[in-house]
């Protein structure tokens, strides 16, 4: 359902603001709190070496991208690499159907474990190499309710991928708490209620992907 947040917000208009806004985001990713991140293009190098050392640091990521961007030439070996790290990424699509892309580039972190505040990035803006100098925007505020229900929707999307998309996926298993999402969420994405008990809805493991799969077109 839509929804309405009051905050301050902090706009970047690319091309213009690109340099200052890829450091800004750049910069926040060498500290963030547990973080949920859900991406169309992922191939900003600098932002996958930040998220290596931040899971090397203990801190939690959750990572969900778009399949047709993820089989590319570029984009393919950097996700491998978190996975292969131990990073949590879900690879999928849209509910609405397979046919359909995960155009979202939006991210949000909790405060971090030594202060801080909360932080929300949302936009046009994919995390590449090139959207920096592309007619783009960004928006960075901090908002309690956008948070809450970003990260609704990216539990109910990580799970409906790990039951709708599995030969997608390049972890061997699902992430720990696939089968978290909220019940209207769940409802949303034709997904079955979570047990009564309260524990997660139980998502079978599977091997990992080892087909190859043609390379979307990048934007």
């Amino acid at each position: 359902m839509p929804f309405q947040i009051t905050t301050t917000v902090t706009c970047y208009l690319l091309p213009d603001d690109g340099a200052q806004a890829k450091a800004d985001f750049l910069a926040h990713l060498l500290d963030p709190g547990e973080t949920w991140i859900i991406a169309y293009a992922f191939t900003l190098t600098g932002m996958i070496n930040d998220l290596l050392a931040a899971h090397k640091a203990g801190i939690p990521l959750h990572i969900y991208l778009d399949h047709s961007q993820e089989v590319g030439t570029v984009e393919k070996p950097l996700v491998q690499q978190l996975v292969s790290a131990g990073v949590e990424v879900t690879i999928g699509t849209s509910p609405a159907g397979s046919q359909y892309i995960c155009h979202t580039k939006g991210m949000v972190s909790d405060p971090a474990a030594n202060g801080g505040s909360l932080w929300c990035w949302e936009g046009s803006t994919n995390f590449s190499l090139s959207a920096w100098k592309q007619v783009n925007t960004a928006l960075v505020f901090a908002s309690q309710q956008w948070r809450d229900e970003f990260v609704a929707q990216f539990q109910g999307l990580v799970e409906y991928a790990w039951t709708n998309e599995k030969s997608m996926q390049l972890m061997s298993s699902p992430p720990p708490d696939a089968g978290k999402a909220p019940a209207a969420t769940r409802a949303r994405y034709g997904l079955s209620p979570a047990p009564k008990n309260g524990g997660a809805a139980s998502t079978p493991s599977i091997p990992s992907r080892n087909s190859k799969a043609k390379s979307g077109k990048r934007r």
